[in-house]
């Protein structure tokens, strides 16, 4: 096989959200050039909610903003100025990326704490810090978790409709939820639990979740394999794709790498969708609390101490930021949307709708990779021994 196709067949891994077939060599190419996206996202992202919280609690520094902005403006714009050199494919636009990359680097972990306190409050460990996290998305990068994040919001964005199928069949737990959202215990609880209890508990939640998630999909993808053993014809799962053509692999055993890479895509393309249903249950609730619940009954059913009745109920805040919704509808909203959520999880591998809608073209899916993975390394295999 050429070097174009190689090229071509190692893209379409990635593009699958298996990197994790793929060499240690292939994933370490350009590794700095691949992680400076992921670095300048997550500094727009820190700039530009500095720049919000420092505007809503009204503490904001003409330099600090400026510095800020001048940062937000700069890691927005740094991923298509790395695109655009990528496109050129030129000798002098490679250098250019890889300096731009480096340059990119120097910022998120030299600039931000720059921006933040000046020279006179920069600290080494506040460096150290921004360094930590630049190495923990380069280490990311090489592990491929772009490629799998990108696929499986792909696939879960195509399959939307399978949410909305879902959705209208949780109507029931949706009218039991509301219930339980109007009781004063709850109201109670929220209002004195802390913004970081609280997240250690959605933290916890989502843990149950995902261990379910991924011991579900671990038996799916073994059934799978399974099943491919004499029941699937590879060349025309192979078709349309760079593999098409090769004739009927021997199937291997996945490595441990590779069964973490299958089931990760199906776990983030699952849990995908379970966010965008907690998500939009957390809007309604928000909603729901803003329009029925008056502040004053706010007040009465939290009984919050530093909030007394007859006085206006706790401001809200979302990151620091602050929002026009009291703090207790905040907490029982949100709490109440993660316990839904965590409800949907579970039925999603029984409802046999979205079995149907959703988790059989994720199964398929994954299907046609695993028979490329097959393909490529007796592909590899043969082209070292003809060497």
């Amino acid at each position: 096989m050429s070097a174009a196709d190689t090229r071509e067949v190692q893209e379409w891994f990635l593009g699958r959200g298996l990197p994790l077939v793929l060499t240690r060599r292939v994933r370490s190419r350009a590794l700095i050039v691949r992680s400076a996206p992921v670095v300048s996202g997550i500094g727009a992202l820190i700039a530009v909610t500095a720049l919000i919280a420092d505007f809503s609690d009204g503490s904001a520094e003409v330099g600090t903003v400026l510095r800020l902005a001048i940062m937000a403006v700069v890691l927005t714009a740094a991923p298509f100025v790395l695109y655009l050199l990528h496109q050129a494919g030129t000798t002098r636009s490679e250098a250019g990326r890889r300096s731009a990359a480096l340059v990119v680097m120097a910022l998120f972990v030299i600039g931000f704490p720059l921006a933040d306190r000046g020279w006179t409050g920069l600290t080494a460990a506040e460096v150290a810090g921004f360094g930590l996290v630049a190495l923990l998305a380069v280490w990311l990068t090489y592990l491929g978790i772009g490629s799998i994040v990108l696929w499986a919001f792909r696939f879960a964005w195509v399959q939307f409709g399978a949410l909305g199928t879902l959705m209208s069949r949780a109507l029931p737990l949706l009218m039991l939820t509301v219930v339980v959202y109007f009781t004063g215990e709850l109201w109670q609880l929220s209002a004195r639990m802390t913004r970081e209890r609280l997240w250690q508990t959605i933290g916890f939640l989502a843990l149950v979740a995902i261990v379910f998630m991924v011991v579900t999909i671990r038996d799916e993808v073994k059934a799978l394999r399974d099943d491919r053993s004499g029941q699937r014809d590879t060349a025309t799962l192979l078709a349309d794709t760079p593999l098409a053509g090769e004739s009927d692999p021997a199937r291997t055993p996945l490595s441990v790498a590779e069964q973490v890479n299958v089931v990760a895509v199906m776990v983030v393309a699952q849990a995908i969708q379970v966010v965008f249903f907690t998500t939009g249950l957390f809007a309604f609730f928000l909603a729901l609390g803003t329009i029925a619940v008056p502040d004053d009954v706010t007040v009465l059913w939290s009984a919050e101490a530093s909030c007394p009745v007859g006085q206006p109920p706790c401001a809200g805040t979302w990151f620091g930021i602050h929002v026009p919704i009291p703090q207790t509808v905040v907490h029982t909203s949100l709490f109440v949307a993660v316990l839904s959520g965590l409800y949907f999880t579970v039925s999603t591998s029984v409802d046999p709708l979205y079995r149907q809608r959703f988790f059989d073209p994720l199964i398929a899916d994954v299907a046609v990779s695993l028979a490329g993975r097959d393909a490529y390394l007796e592909m590899e295999t043969r082209d070292d021994r003809a060497q």
